[in-house]
């Protein structure tokens, strides 16, 4: 599982140190790249997907009817993504054009979501979003509530 916020830094090529727990998890599924791509729910963010999760991802995606909504992620999504692969020193290179998406320089927020993907964050718009979010915390837990959770 991916969990938790580490922060790192960006050397001028664009590289970063992956999380130890990140890439431990990685060696547990045998993986040794990573798919990059936009994140549709913003713009400060991209999503991180190790190569079984996003192959696996993109099988559901073309079972769908491809509506234009499903060719327009396509597009977005799936379109946008960069394979990665990670170094022997655990080191990932985020390419230039997704770093200039997202404002990145010379730090990087990682924040694990779940069991098949993580955040790639400028460490600014992650702080952002999280006082937002407790701005709102009320509302968040009455829709997991509703959820059943």
């Amino acid at each position: 599982m991916f969990a938790g916020r580490y922060d790192h830094a960006l050397d001028e090529k664009g590289r970063t140190m992956m999380p130890k727990r990140f890439r431990d998890r990685l060696a547990v599924t045998g993986d040794r790249s990573v798919w990059i791509t936009n994140a549709l729910d913003g713009q400060q963010h991209l999503e991180v997907r190790p190569n079984g999760a996003f192959a696996a991802h993109i099988e559901k995606v073309s079972k769908l009817k491809a509506t234009p909504e499903v060719r327009e992620y396509r597009r977005l999504y799936i379109g946008a993504a960069m394979e990665v692969e990670i170094d022997g020193a655990g080191r990932l290179l985020v390419p230039a054009s997704l770093r200039q998406k997202i404002g990145l320089t010379d730090k990087i927020t990682f924040v694990g979501t779940g069991v098949d993907a993580f955040e790639i964050w400028n460490p600014e718009a992650l702080d952002q979003r999280f006082s937002d979010a407790q701005t709102n915390a009320a509302t968040i837990l009455d829709h997991l509530a509703e959820q059943g959770i």
